[in-house]
């Protein structure tokens, strides 16, 4: 038996320019971390005995003697792509709930295909997995995504991660400690709109939108990632002013919603969180749904949560964990 666990990630700065349509032309800057909430995926051999090849256990169970009859699409992918033709038991689990903005399907994505390996006896870097992740996701899956999720959650920690033309990225890491990680891992909290929904359908939508207008709030969210990594790198910046430059990032990224009932509503909940005292906030993700995550400083704590309290939140912090195996036992 195999068990991997792979964190999900918070994503302050830079959303929406980590594909390669942006950075090839203009680069990219990223600020995100991860957070002590994790997707856990569970492997073992199926025996013949049991009378199915293979056993996935998700939000439904599925019983079934051929890959090609899976539903999963990632586990029917991986199990294709590394060419596994074993019988096997898959589980998955999460903290937090899929499709909600906190790169969940690439935490899965990642802790399918660390096991995976473990499963063939490789031992593989978190270099080679991201790698290998967004190869997966988007050539494998097919899936219109970017590239941060998999660098994010693959590595863990709070990065300032940087891409350029080529696509090749550097991550510079801080230290969890300092008193700017710590004040936004402390005031950080995240709120469920109730809603799930598939990021790359989202990315789709918001691809049909003005490009003009897609293009020129573009160009501003990434000088803001810029200009805050810079300051960060240089530490002439404190969490007021980090506060300050996401509300103004979130100005931006309200511009690549379109039109919906779903828009509307998580302007409703985000004007009604900063009436309640939250400092600053963003939906995460691609949009539609999913999690805020909200700036909240302790002495507005208590009001912030009695007055938001017909939603389900949550408070996770800042981990360093990345993807790993947390249980490996012979599987011979």
């Amino acid at each position: 038996m195999i068990i991997t666990s792979c964190p999900y990630r918070v994503s302050f700065f830079g959303g929406g320019t980590d594909f390669k349509g942006w950075y090839s032309e203009y680069k990219s800057n990223i600020i995100s971390c991860s957070i002590d909430a994790f997707c856990y995926v569970t492997i073992r051999k199926l025996l013949p005995f049991y009378g199915n090849k293979y056993r996935i256990s998700w939000s439904k169970i599925e019983e079934v003697n051929n890959i090609e009859d899976i539903k999963h699409p990632a586990i029917k992918g991986a199990l294709n792509y590394l060419n596994i033709k074993s019988g096997l038991e898959i589980h998955t689990d999460g903290d937090l709930p899929a499709r909600s903005g906190l790169g969940s399907s690439s935490s899965f994505s990642a802790a399918l295909l660390l096991a995976l390996y473990g499963l063939k006896g490789k031992k593989i870097s978190l270099n080679q997995l991201t790698k290998e992740t967004i190869n997966f996701e988007q050539e494998i899956l097919k899936e219109n995504v970017g590239v941060q999720d998999q660098i994010q959650t693959c590595n863990g920690g709070f990065n300032l991660l940087s891409i350029n033309k080529k696509g090749v990225h550097r991550i510079l890491r801080l230290d969890i400690n300092s008193p700017l990680v710590k004040s936004i891992s402390n005031n950080m909290i995240l709120l469920f709109t109730g809603n799930s929904r598939n990021s790359s359908e989202i990315q789709k939508k918001n691809l049909k939108l003005n490009e003009e207008l897609r293009f020129k709030s573009l160009k501003e969210i990434s000088k803001i990632s810029k200009k805050v990594t810079e300051k960060i790198i240089s530490e002439e910046i404190r969490f007021d002013e980090f506060s300050s430059y996401l509300e103004e990032s979130w100005e931006q990224k309200v511009n690549l919603f379109p039109d919906s009932e779903d828009k509307y509503r998580i302007l409703e909940i985000y004007k009604e969180a900063i009436d309640s005292g939250a400092k600053s906030g963003k939906l995460l993700g691609a949009g539609g749904g999913g999690f805020f995550l909200f700036f909240v400083e302790n002495k507005l704590r208590r009001k912030f949560l009695e007055r938001m309290n017909k939603y389900t939140i949550v408070k996770h912090q800042v981990t360093e964990s990345p993807c790993k195996i947390i249980f490996n036992a012979k599987l011979d």
